[in-house]
């Protein structure tokens, strides 16, 4: 292969800056501890505020991540910007990158499953944090998910709604390959494993500016035997003029028209639960239903007979009057012929 060109060697060496040090990006936080990984380092306290707010986050660290509210296993999004940490519902949370978070694609055959040219412009949520970018990861370190869960989680990738192609990945290192968790350009559902009572980032790439809608699901087996799972969204608007108001809007129509769906679906189900549940008729009771307003009853159909018929037997009767009437004038005519022929 021949030298990278000027503008190659500088992407190569920008990807290079993002993407060292992301093996201690997936480390376990139980291993975590030495100067390089002091970023990963972080507790995740029992019963940590929850919001409901809408919120837009530019810059600062957020972790995606299974917690128990009300006994139920449920997917939110651990906000540490602010202190203490709370924990927000991921569809309500979009994530805005700005020029800040713009990087030039890098050369060689390690990165040729991005599917564009060196120097191309992607939009990067980087494993190591960067400044005025969002920092986006995973936990599984809420002491109830810790001491529920057998092994660790899924988080899953279920659909995209997007104007480009998303990539996730780790990479060990500033030379190592890149490890693909995520590649929305493939089949999907995809889904990536999250060790229990761990906290782990990696570079989120997207090809194009605009609204991105990742349909996401967290599974797990746990220890009692059952299997915990919930749905939810993770939003983002790329680009530095993507308005995350738009982003907001788009997600609670998604949600107005589910629910609706929903709803029909619930209703039909209970109108057809109905009818399987009505008795069956008792011949020997079975009233016969009123007729509709301006259908004929049986009454006026009986009634109806009775004058056609009367009408067709007036017609007979007639018919055989008038062949009398012609029988008898025959007969008079021939009579009248056989008297002059006489004389």
């Amino acid at each position: 292969m021949t030298s990278p060109t000027t503008r190659s060697r500088t992407a190569a060496a920008c990807m290079a800056v993002l993407l060292a040090g992301l093996a201690i990006g997936a480390a376990p936080a139980a291993l975590a501890g030495t100067e390089d990984d002091a970023g990963l380092e972080q507790t995740v306290e029992a019963g940590e505020e929850v919001v409901t707010e809408d919120a837009v986050v530019t810059d600062g660290h957020v972790d995606v991540g299974p917690r128990f509210l009300d006994d139920e296993w449920t997917m939110l999004a651990r906000d540490d910007r602010e202190v203490p940490s709370v924990w927000r519902d991921p569809a309500r949370t979009v994530l805005h990158l700005g020029d800040a978070a713009v990087l030039p694609a890098p050369d060689g055959p390690d990165y040729e499953f991005l599917g564009v040219e060196p120097g191309t412009p992607l939009h990067v949520v980087p494993q190591t944090q960067t400044p005025d970018v969002v920092w986006l990861g995973w936990n599984t370190q809420d002491p109830r998910v810790v001491d529920s869960v057998e092994q660790g989680a899924t988080l899953r990738l279920d659909g995209l709604d997007g104007p480009g192609e998303l990539f996730v990945f780790l990479q060990e290192g500033v030379t190592g390959p890149p490890n693909v968790l995520w590649d929305s350009g493939e089949p999907l559902p995809q889904e990536l494993w999250m060790e229990v009572n761990t906290h782990v980032h990696a570079n989120w790439v997207f090809t194009e500016p605009g609204i991105y809608r990742l349909d996401v699901t967290t599974l797990a087996d746990l220890a009692d035997g059952t299997q915990a799972e919930d749905e939810s969204t993770l939003v983002f608007a790329v680009g530095q003029d993507t308005d995350p108001a738009q982003a907001l809007a788009a997600v609670a129509a998604d949600t107005t028209s589910d629910t609706a769906s929903d709803t029909a679906d619930e209703q039909t189900a209970d109108g057809a639960a109905s009818s399987d549940a009505s008795p069956a008729a008792d011949p020997a009771t079975e009233v016969t239903d009123a007729p509709e307003a301006g259908a004929p009853s049986s009454d006026s159909g009986g009634s109806a007979m009775l004058v056609w018929g009367a009408a067709l037997a007036a017609v007979v009767l007639l018919l055989v009057v008038v062949g009398r009437v012609l029988r008898a004038r025959r007969a008079r005519d021939a009579a009248d012929q056989a008297t002059g022929d006489a004389s």
